[in-house]
């Protein structure tokens, strides 16, 4: 019995740690207009590496839409902003 629980574990071993390793390298850096988006869209309670940072997740992007409203598409092109991330159109 404990022949096979050994056999078994050294089978499941290589299984759990591919598990715990990372499923995607990291995103590319911000272009220009998605930074000045994001920092504008960044709250005040949260310092701005650690919302960089926290924006890189994809789960956090869908969580925290960017709110851009029309002077912001004057200023920046709208061309350019990382398709990554929700954006809503406010007045």
């Amino acid at each position: 019995m404990s022949k096979h629980l050994l056999f078994l574990l050294l089978l499941a071993m290589p299984c759990v740690l591919w598990a715990q390793s990372p499923s995607a390298p990291p995103a590319a850096p911000y272009n220009p207009p998605t930074l000045a988006v994001l920092l504008a869209n960044r709250p005040a309670h949260i310092e701005e590496a650690k919302w960089l940072a926290m924006m890189q997740d994809p789960v956090n992007r869908s969580l925290y839409p960017l709110r851009i409203s029309q002077a912001n598409l004057d200023t920046l092109d709208g061309r350019l902003l990382d398709p990554r991330f929700q954006y809503i159109m406010v007045r």
